[in-house]
């Protein structure tokens, strides 16, 4: 996994979708995490260090879009390499618009796969601020996975959420049979209502400690 040396020293572009497409294998969000904790286990055993492994943070975002930085939008190896590991960092919606803007001025118009890029970002953001431990792909479908000790009432979750998702016992369900725009933008809408959910449960939660 020492990809920033593969890099260097020619063995390929990792960092692109038209050589061994790792982004594209595995997805941007654990390849990014993956590539920090190696960078991290690197740069220990030139120390003289050894790193034990780390668990990978909780929220784990797998969608089925192409999400890259594409070698003819940024053709340094080593800037797209900082550009992800910069991405990786972002938490808030307020900072993937920045970086939004940042490549525009730097770089011209934003070509699509960056787009889902971002997009991805943002979806993560979300999840994570409604507690959301993962957004995946299974058997054809998006798959909004809920927290372990969510308390979910099916029915009114079901009629909470909408007629365009299924909500089973420990997931909400997006058909991919709706287009590719279709289906983003009702994730985005989905997770916003589940992170207000839990916004009110906190509330009524201190509510209750505070009688």
């Amino acid at each position: 996994l020492a990809m920033r040396d593969m890099e260097i020293r020619g063995a390929g572009d990792i960092l692109g979708a038209q050589q061994s497409g790792h982004i594209t294998d595995v997805g941007f969000d654990l390849y990014t995490r993956l590539l920090n904790s190696a960078v991290r286990r690197r740069k220990a055993e030139r120390r003289g260090e050894t790193l034990p492994l780390e668990p990978l943070e909780d929220t784990l975002i797998d969608l089925p879009l192409a999400a890259y930085v594409p070698t003819d939008y940024v053709p340094d190896a080593g800037l797209r390499l900082r550009l992800y590991r910069r991405m990786a960092t972002l938490d808030t919606m307020a900072e993937i618009d920045e970086m939004a803007a940042e490549l525009a001025d730097r770089f011209g118009a934003i070509p699509d796969p960056v787009d889902n890029l971002l997009y991805q970002l943002r979806v993560k953001s979300l999840a994570m601020k409604a507690g959301v431990p993962a957004v995946v792909t299974e058997a054809g479908q998006i798959r909004i996975k809920m927290a372990e000790d969510w308390q979910m009432d099916r029915f009114h979750m079901q009629r909470f959420l909408g007629n365009e998702v299924r909500v089973s016992r420990t997931a909400v369900w997006l058909s991919r049979e709706m287009s590719t725009h279709e289906w983003q933008v009702v994730l985005v809408q989905v997770l916003e209502k589940l992170q207000r959910q839990r916004e009110e449960r906190a509330q009524t939660e201190r509510g209750r400690i505070s009688d």
